[in-house]
């Protein structure tokens, strides 16, 4: 490898490096931040800190990647203009292309990671990390029941326990003394009375209620109504819960290909436009993204060397660059449920910052390494 490239790449590769895990760390302890009502209770066991992180972190790099990569061209890049070693370069006869090949060699390297990221990786870590966070949520309603008092935290259901049992190892704690209201529907309110009992995990988005040795009462027109059991079982839907503590239960992002085409077929079915062009713009995503770091390697040389070394700038730069495609991909989204194509929409983001980059390369090459363009 040139004495140049090997410069370059390690100008590059170093920030690039601690950028990145410094951004990911930050985005992944403000999301575990606004999931705290999940995340920071009782029922939460360090293992399920460390599933959370692991299947948050592929998320994460799709944006932590690139934007970490634009951080590291504009440092590495921006302390040689700053310590005038581009204009010396220049000056022996180095011509200021010459200084893209290796930040778009690392942005290949870094796109080829991306999109195994947003094709695979994002929407396994996002599936796996809805399993967990509904895992927590319905421990967290299990273990908000406390005897002596008349709980109401479990939808639909009023309920009392005289006294429990919780083994030292595992979340079900046996009842005694077990009371259950049922008020909702259209039917009168259906008392349940049991010796024993207890809450499982029903799979899915539901909990049940396990009564063992008692009597429902039903009051109506006609007079009461008894039954009696020796086993009954009560099933909850927990789906409003889970759907308002877990953030992420409804991120296309988290759906394969495969699960979003079959999607859209149901959508265009029912003639949801705005959500089937949400998917359309979310598919395309997936080619597009990777190629976003090819684009920051267009942009971000020339504005490294016109920055002149200056780190406030070059975080500057960096997050306007971020925040403006950010925007833009927002924009596209928006355009795209209001009829344009989805590839439009898609490939809008990066076509911006081609086209930066390309006006940027030419002035640069126009002006020269050593005037300000």
């Amino acid at each position: 490898m040139p004495l140049l490239d090997r410069l370059l790449l390690r100008e590059i590769a170093i920030p690039l490096g601690v950028g990145l895990l410094a951004i990911l760390q930050l985005l992944v302890i403000l999301q575990l931040l606004q999931l705290n009502e999940v995340v920071f209770t009782s029922a939460v066991t360090i293992e399920d800190l460390l599933r959370v992180t692991a299947a948050l972190a592929p998320h994460f790099l799709v944006v932590a990647v690139p934007l970490a990569f634009m951080l590291g061209v504009q440092l590495g890049l921006g302390r040689l203009a700053g310590d005038q070693e581009i204009l010396a370069l220049s000056a022996a006869g180095t011509h200021p292309l010459r200084l893209y090949r290796v930040p778009l060699a690392i942005g290949g390297a870094l796109a080829l990671l991306v999109a195994a990221l947003t094709h695979w990786a994002e929407p396994w870590g996002l599936q796996q990390l809805n399993h967990v966070l509904n895992d927590v949520i319905k421990r967290n309603l299990k273990s908000g029941l406390e005897p002596g008092i008349f709980n109401d935290g479990l939808p639909r259901f009023m309920i009392y326990v005289s006294s429990e049992d919780r083994p030292e190892n595992g979340p079900y704690a046996t009842w005694h003394g077990v009371l259950i209201e049922d008020d909702v529907g259209d039917g009168a309110p259906l008392l349940a009375l049991a010796e024993i009992g207890r809450i499982e995990d029903a799979g899915g988005e539901a909990l049940a209620l396990r009564l063992s040795r008692g009597e429902l009462h039903r009051m109506e027109a006609g007079g009461e109504t008894l039954a009696l059991f020796q086993q009954g079982r009560f099933l909850i839907g927990v789906q409003d819960s889970v759907s308002h503590k877990n953030k992420f239960a409804r991120n296309e992002a988290a759906l394969s290909r495969q699960m979003i085409r079959e999607r859209l077929v149901e959508l265009e079915r029912r003639g949801d436009v705005r959500e089937s062009a949400r998917l359309r713009v979310e598919l395309v995503r997936r080619w597009t993204l990777p190629f976003v770091c090819i684009a920051f390697a267009f942009l971000g040389v020339p504005l490294a060397v016109a920055s002149r070394g200056g780190r406030g700038s070059a975080y500057l730069v960096t997050l306007a660059v971020f925040v403006g495609f950010y925007a833009l991909s927002r924009f596209g989204v928006a355009l795209a449920e209001n009829g344009l194509n989805a590839w439009v929409a898609g490939l809008l983001p990066n076509a911006v910052v081609f086209a930066l980059g390309a006006a940027q390369t030419r002035q640069l090459v126009q002006a020269g390494v050593g005037k300000r363009p």
